[in-house]
Order: structure tokens, then C-alpha cells, then sequence
């Protein structure tokens, strides 16, 4: 593993790990950037151009296995004051906690990318300083993906403009959703309406303003009889009767997109690659630009640059580079990660770009009416990453385990909660 480490800004000219002289971005000495990513990012061809464009950078990729490994390594990097990477990726969910050690972090802001993305994007990676410490790569708004022939088969209207209407257009709402669903199941076609509450709980919680935590404090609100985490778990355990009870990343769940399971997921534009890979030979899957309470962001990650070592400058430099809107647009046209940025998702390579998958779907057009619905995105916390680990596992309990009823499932959450440090 290459042990680099960035200078702080600031006008810092010596590492303050090593004291050896600050690498600049405009510096032509040969140097090694190490950047550490995971899932997919789809940097490869960037990789390749920036190290033509840039002949003395050498971009070491370490992509993580899963994210929950990537989140290990980079807490451990700042528990032990150490910097192995110049350049480290970071899930929209784990930043609370980053936030907390914001100064491991190079303020990566500039007067050229400050205006880059919405003010929502950009505050999940503000601390209360209004240091910034992540430049946004992808996001996650939300459409509606769904089976054609099984609602064909309910009797349901199959045209995605419709099936957008029958779901409340504009005004959709849960409730919308749920009747759709009853109509849905009372059909017995064999499937279930959908794959799944914990699913859907992460598009019900990013709706809310507070989900966990009062934004004013970050006081953990969740034991309050009115509190929102109360309200979305109540209404998804009412609904059970049209889950097909498939916990998500699961292997019975990766085989039931192929099969006749469920006819609706919550459909984060990243979500429709994972939909083809899972089921490349199903020729019925589709999008409607709608979704049950309006709009929703879940997921989307940051690129942050630790403020150890040498070469702090020209990882902000490729940092930069890589999150710029034309960067952006060429990761989705090619990998299908929309991009976060304003003017990438305005982009004519973006807009047009249709997906023969999902029956020749305007995917570009869909996903980018879905992100200008997006308004906000929920106040996360400095508990909201294992709060939100326990929601889940109190929906799976209900749902997908079946071992306990939806009250006796929440007192263990309200416990588990409350044994947070």
C-alpha cells in the first residue's frame, strides 16, 4: 500500500506528517495520486485521459470490495491520524460522521465549483464552519420502476405516462400508492406489489425533513409517539399484505427480479443498472417518472481529500476534475450514475440518453425531472448511519424474518437506539 499524505490548505508548504516539501497542482515532478473508491464509480476512462492529459500523475485505483469496507478503512484512517489515500470516496449516509473530523479534511471548495451543485448536495458536505469538505459525484433521484405484463395482468395500465398518472402524477402520495396496491393484489396475479418495507423506507425517510435526529440539537428523536420515524414505520407495517417480503441485496431478491415476485421498487437512477444485471433476459421491466410522496435523493458520494501529506493540491486538482458537470454526464451516458451536478444534468448527452432495457425508456429525461423535484434532503445527524441500520432491521423483523409483530419489533429498535453513544 503507497503511503501518501496531502498538505493541509491553507498555504501549508511541508507535510505536517513527513515535513517533506508540498506537492502543488501546477508542479510537473512525477507523483503517484491514490485514490480509493468502491462499487462502481465508472473513473476508469477519466483515469486513463487525466494520466495522458497529466503525464507526471500516476492514479493508483483501490476499489473497495463493498462500502461498508471503504467506511471501515477511512474511520480508521482518521482514528489513527493516518493517510494512505490522496483522494477517498464517501457515501451521502456516512458523512455525519466525517463531519464530525472535518479537519482530516482539505476544505476542497473553490470560486470555480462552490456553485456546482444544488445547495442540498453541497450541505451534506458542509460542516457548521461552512468548511466543505466533499465534491459531489452522483445522486440518486427516484422514478418508479415496474413489471408491464403484471399490471397488464391486474388490469392495471401498462404506458409509463399512465402508470405515472394512476400513482397521483405530480400529487402522488403513499396513500396513492398503497390503494394502487390493494387494487394490485385484490387481481391475484401471483406477485406481490412490492419487494420489500425496508425498500421503501428509504424512500419514506429521505422525504422528512428530521427524520432521526432534531436538526436544532442533534438530539435522537425517535422515541416521540409523533416523532417521523414513528409515522413512516407505522404506515409501512400496515402494509405488509403487498410486500413479497424479499430483503434487499439478498440473493432470493437478486433472482426475483427475473422471475414474477413483486411489480413495483423504488427506482434510484443507479438502481436500473443493477435491475439489467439482475435480470438481463427479462424483457419487462420499466420506468414511470412518478414516485409515492413526490420526490426522493437516496444515495449519491462525495470525493474527499485528506489533509496529511505531500500531494493535497493535485488530488484537489483531479478531485475536481472529475466531479466537473462534463465528467459527470460522461459517467452516466456510459455507466448510468447520474450525476449530481446542475449544469451535468441539464446536459443534452444526459437528457437524451434513453435505455433500451427498459423498452427504450427516456431514462436521461426521467431521472433529471426526478432530480429538479428534489427540494431537500433530510437532516442526517452524527447517529443517523446506525439509526437508519436499525430501522431497517426493525422492518426485516416484521417483514421479511417474520418473527416479530410490528410493536414488539419497535420496542427492540427504541432499545437498540438507545444504547447510542
Amino acid at each position: 500500500m503507497i503511503v501518501t499524505a496531502c498538505s493541509s490548505t491553507g498555504g501549508n508548504t511541508t507535510s505536517p506528517t513527513t515535513g517533506a516539501p508540498a506537492t502543488t497542482a501546477a508542479s510537473t515532478e512525477k507523483i503517484t495520486l491514490k485514490i480509493q473508491t468502491f462499487n462502481e464509480f465508472g473513473y476508469a476512462d477519466l483515469f486513463t485521459q487525466y494520466m495522458k492529459d497529466h503525464p507526471n500523475i500516476t492514479i493508483v485505483h483501490d476499489k473497495a470490495a463493498k462500502s461498508d469496507d471503504a467506511r471501515a478503512a477511512v474511520k480508521n484512517s482518521i482514528a489513527t491520524n493516518t493517510v494512505t489515500d490522496d483522494i477517498v470516496a464517501a457515501d451521502l449516509d456516512w458523512m455525519p460522521e466525517l463531519l464530525k473530523s472535518s479537519d482530516f479534511f482539505a476544505d476542497v471548495s473553490t470560486a470555480d465549483n462552490k456553485n456546482r451543485w444544488p445547495d442540498w448536495k453541497t450541505a451534506q458536505a458542509t460542516d457548521a464552519k461552512g468548511k466543505v469538505i466533499g465534491l459531489g459525484t452522483d445522486s440518486g433521484p427516484q422514478g418508479l420502476c415496474y413489471r408491464k405484463d403484471l399490471f397488464q395482468k391486474a388490469g392495471l395500465p401498462t404506458d409509463r405516462a399512465a402508470v405515472a398518472e394512476l400513482l397521483g402524477g405530480t400529487s402522488a402520495t403513499w396513500d396513492k400508492y398503497f390503494s394502487v396496491g390493494d387494487q394490485f393484489m385484490k387481481a391475484n396475479t401471483g406477485a406481490a406489489w412490492f419487494d420489500s418495507l425496508g425498500a421503501l423506507a428509504q424512500v419514506a425517510n429521505n422525504q422528512q425533513a428530521e427524520p432521526f435526529e432534531s436538526k436544532a440539537d442533534d438530539s435522537i428523536t425517535v422515541a416521540k409517539a409523533d416523532s417521523p420515524a414513528k409515522t413512516v414505520y407505522t404506515m409501512l407495517t400496515a402494509h405488509t399484505n403487498q410486500s413479497a417480503h424479499l430483503a434487499q441485496w439478498t440473493d432470493d431478491w437478486t433472482k426475483a427480479f427475473a422471475s414474477d415476485k413483486f411489480a413495483t421498487v423504488m427506482c434510484p437512477a443507479w438502481m436500473t443498472q443493477i435491475i439489467a444485471g439482475n435480470a438481463p433476459d427479462q424483457k419487462n421491466w420499466d420506468i414511470a417518472d412518478v414516485l409515492p410522496g413526490g420526490s426522493s435523493n437516496w444515495g449519491g458520494s462525495y470525493l474527499l481529500v485528506p489533509a496529511g501529506g505531500t500531494h493535497v493540491d493535485a488530488a484537489k486538482a483531479l478531485a475536481d476534475w472529475l466531479t466537473a458537470p462534463a465528467q459527470a454526464a460522461a459517467v452516466f451516458v456510459k455507466y448510468g450514475n447520474f450525476p449530481s451536478q446542475s449544469d451535468a444534468v441539464k446536459d443534452p448527452s444526459v437528457t437524451a440518453k434513453t435505455d433500451a432495457y427498459y423498452n427504450n425508456a427516456p431514462t436521461g429525461q426521467i431521472f433529471s425531472n426526478r432530480f429538479s423535484a428534489v427540494g431537500h434532503q433530510p437532516y442526517r445527524g452524527s447517529h443517523y448511519f446506525d439509526i437508519n441500520d436499525q430501522f431497517g432491521k426493525a422492518l426485516t423483523r416484521v417483514d421479511v424474518d417474520k418473527t416479530d409483530t410490528p410493536d414488539a419489533s419497535w420496542t427492540k429498535f427504541l432499545s437498540a437506539v438507545s444504547q447510542l453513544g
